[in-house]
């Protein structure tokens, strides 16, 4: 018979799920912490493993078949909402109550059990037991002697008097609890409402910026270069609070901004806070982003849809009193210098500040490349030049109010073999020339906007630099040089 918990509350048995379709939020709570944590936000792993059964007699070890699975670590899962101690004990619970108890010392993996996975997929589209706990043992059998030496008597599984990893197979789990006491435990319907929050229609955000205003729904919002981290506050109940997120750098959003400019953040509520903007510049301990995921699912309206939080690689610790929530607008105050690219061709175009500093917040327009010199390496980030040119190399390009899109097709490449130059300009009237046919269809020659993440410095840089990779081979010929303070590229007529 099937250990269950005592004291369980009744509750709605979740619909099975197959591999393909969507699952429900699963309830984790670690010490006072807890939350409905989306399981498709976390890193995958994959592996394959056989169970074995019970055994009676020695010549038939039992051995169960092997699947291939993928999913997600139990431990990540955790970490997502609070820190777990090693001494602690994990209950795994299922839906219709059916639970399982591991000691957190062996989530870390390291031993004969692996790496411990809630599983998603099976690779079988009729296979309904997402998500299901599952150890992947290194050799791939998980073995009695495994278990036993894994997980203690206390914690193993046995059928009548006999060991069987079989029974650790804790199907449909509904919820995951540290030090779980027996308690009553919440309703799943609260994980169906969990789940349907994420796509609210009405979410947007309004940023000016200058004499310019956006506005953007979700979904374009994730179109942005994003960061996902974990942070951490201390709530009204003064419990530490910690959380993975999924976000926009702020830095992205208001742009190259002064550092003593004034940002306003106004919540939908009516709300409304000042941030300097050198709290969003500074990354030296983590970086302010606007969130729209919290542990792997979009957030409601309160505290989202979008949240300013502080993030990073070692969790910084933010102040409650700095994480506007419910955020609606977003305006730069205080002194913003408009700046422009001006290109010209067969035809001009004049790229405002607006425009060109929405472009690189995309991943979609934007280029990487690493560029050292005088021997310090640093990475830049841009919009590629030969992308730029298609603006202005013949009478076919994006209209004005697409702002920065891309078209390869737009590109002209009858003017490769014609000997065109392009010529990039300083606002001081140092020049640079280089061959249309060297930057064509070569995305490591950029515009840049950053360096090492962090907008261009303005007074060392100015607010484009055209530079290009450490690994492009110029052709005989053909010297170039980095060209700081950009002001101006021009397609020359040979």
């Amino acid at each position: 018979m099937r250990k269950r918990l005592g004291a369980l509350v009744t509750v709605m048995v979740l619909i099975s799920v197959s591999a393909g379709a969507a699952l429900s939020p699963i309830y984790v709570k670690v010490g006072d912490a807890s939350a409905w944590v989306a399981l498709d936000g976390f890193p995958k792993v994959q592996g394959a493993v056989a169970y074995q059964g019970p055994v009676s007699d020695p010549a038939d070890p039992n051995w169960k078949g092997d699947a291939t699975y993928s999913g997600v670590r139990l431990a990540d899962v955790l970490a997502s909402v609070g820190a777990v101690s090693a001494d602690a004990l994990v209950s795994v619970i299922a839906a219709d109550g059916f639970a399982k108890a591991i000691p957190a010392s062996v989530l870390s993996g390291g031993t004969a059990a692996g790496d411990v996975i809630l599983a998603l997929d099976r690779g079988d589209p009729s296979w309904e037991g997402a998500p299901m706990l599952v150890f992947l043992a290194p050799d791939g059998k998980f073995a009695n002697d495994d278990m036993l030496a894994t997980l203690g008597e206390k914690y193993s599984h046995y059928f009548g008097d006999k060991p069987s990893t079989t029974g650790l197979m804790v199907k449909n789990v509904a919820y995951v609890i540290v030090n779980y006491n027996g308690g009553a435990l919440p309703d799943l319907s609260e994980a169906t409402t969990a789940a349907t929050q994420a796509a609210a229609p009405d979410a947007a955000l309004t940023v000016v910026r200058g004499e310019s205003t956006f506005t953007y729904t979700l979904a374009e919002i994730e179109a942005f270069e994003t960061i996902s981290a974990s942070g951490t506050f201390t709530n009204s109940a003064g419990v530490d609070y910690t959380a993975a997120y999924v976000g926009v750098p702020m830095a992205t959003l208001i742009g190259n901004v002064p550092a003593d400019a004034t940002i306003l953040v106004t919540a939908s509520d009516g709300y409304s806070m000042n941030y300097k903007a050198d709290m969003f510049l500074d990354t030296s301990a983590g970086t302010w982003i606007l969130a729209y995921k919290e542990n792997g699912a979009h957030m409601p309206l309160d505290p989202g849809y979008f949240r300013i939080v502080q993030v990073g690689p070692d969790t910084p610790h933010f102040q409650s009193s700095l994480s506007a929530r419910m955020v609606q607008k977003i305006e730069v105050r205080g002194e913003y210098q408009p700046y422009t690219l001006t290109a010209t061709g067969v035809v001009t175009r004049v790229f405002e500040r607006s425009e060109l500093e929405a472009g690189i917040g995309c991943p979609c327009h934007t280029s990487t490349i690493a560029s050292t010199t005088k021997g310090v390496t640093a990475t830049y980030s841009g919009l590629p030049l030969w992308r730029l040119i298609a603006y202005i190399d013949d009478g076919i390009f994006p209209a004005i109010e697409e702002g920065i899109h891309y078209n390869d097709t737009d590109f002209n490449d009858a003017l490769l073999t014609m000997g065109y130059n392009v010529v990039l300009t300083a606002s001081d009237g140092y020049s640079q020339t280089v061959p249309l046919s060297v930057i064509a269809h070569n995305d490591l020659f950029i515009v840049a906007f950053k360096k090492d993440g962090v907008f261009l410095d303005a007074t060392k840089d100015g607010a484009m630099r055209f530079v290009y990779d450490d690994s492009v081979v110029l052709p005989d010929g053909v010297s170039l040089k980095s060209v700081k303070f950009l002001a101006s590229i021009t397609l020359v007529k040979p």
